[in-house]
């Protein structure tokens, strides 16, 4: 009977530490899972981000046709648009003065060094000043001069030898001046052949991406600098999302980042943490951050633009 009762005891008692470590075990997961779930924190609105390439006008050009539209995707080597080269008669002028001014200022080079060769070069009084020195030279150790006298010769010997090697350096043209001066011809005479060229040409897409942009229609005129369209380039993109001074504190750099493209969950990490720029006149920006989160290269987008992208933040 004692037995019985003292082995139900050790089984009520064996019981009651299962259940106990059961419950403190469940107790520890729930508070460790709600504390990592405080940690972790949503933003909504984030944004994908590109590199943008600007499509200016090389030179004065009148728009022909444009053969893509803002949104559209292209690649490497697509049709963009059409123009014709233009240029004014005062621009032409002026482009022709400049290859004018190229060619004289290689005339000056050329004459300067020309001149410089009727400059007499003194090899005899360098002579005469090198054998005095060494009859000096020869005296002193005799004795029959003073070392006054000895100094003063090789004094007279390098006065002339610098002379000589000034009338050398002026005989010589400067190859980095006649150098840069031909370069300059090449560049402004390059510039008036394409002036003058008025043909119609085609400029195409040097890398895949979007039209972010166009900024032209059929029949505008353009100065050269003028911008046509912006190019997205898809290459690398990353996301951007703005965070409050609340949450500046959860988010540091290389922290893992999960978010949605196409129904695809993909993760990135934060690469960046910057000051949010203020607009004119709103002070409160100033503590709001801009955080850029890395983007997998085969999780790119690579048709519609995701917008509003939701940015779940590990603790």
């Amino acid at each position: 009977m004692e037995n019985d009762i003292t082995e139900l005891l050790k089984r009520r008692t064996y019981l009651f530490f299962t259940i106990f470590l059961f419950v403190v075990t469940c107790l520890s997961f729930f508070l460790l899972h709600g504390m990592r779930q405080s940690d972790q924190f949503i933003i909504s609105n984030a944004r994908l981000v590109y590199e943008q390439s600007i499509l200016q006008a090389a030179n004065p050009m009148i728009v022909q046709e444009i053969h893509t539209e803002e949104g559209a995707s292209i690649v490497r080597g697509a049709l963009l648009v059409t123009v014709q080269n233009v240029c004014s008669d005062e621009e032409l002028a002026h482009l022709k003065k400049n290859v004018e001014l190229a060619q004289k200022n290689i005339e000056q080079i050329q004459y300067g060094t020309v001149a410089a060769q009727s400059i007499p070069v003194p090899t005899e009084a360098l002579e005469s000043a090198r054998v005095r020195m060494e009859r000096m030279n020869e005296l002193y150790e005799m004795g029959a001069v003073s070392a006054a006298k000895r100094n003063e010769a090789a004094t007279a010997y390098e006065q002339e030898k610098a002379a000589f090697g000034s009338i050398q350096a002026v005989r010589r043209a400067d190859p980095k001046a006649v150098q840069t001066a031909e370069e300059q011809l090449k560049k402004a005479e390059l510039a008036l052949e394409k002036a003058r060229n008025t043909g119609i040409t085609v400029l195409y897409a040097q890398r895949d991406g979007s039209i972010s942009k166009v900024s032209v229609k059929a029949g505008d005129i353009l100065a050269a600098g003028d911008e046509l369209m912006t190019i997205n380039i898809r290459e690398h993109p990353w996301i951007e999302a703005e965070i409050s001074e609340e949450d500046a504190h959860r988010v540091y750099l290389g922290q893992i980042v999960r978010y949605k493209f196409s129904d695809i969950w993909t993760e990135g990490t934060v690469e960046e943490i910057t000051e949010a720029a203020a607009e004119d006149g709103e002070d409160e920006k100033q503590s709001e951050k801009i955080v850029r989160i890395s983007v997998s290269q085969e999780h790119t987008p690579t048709e519609e633009d995701p917008s509003n992208i939701t940015l779940y933040f590990a603790p």
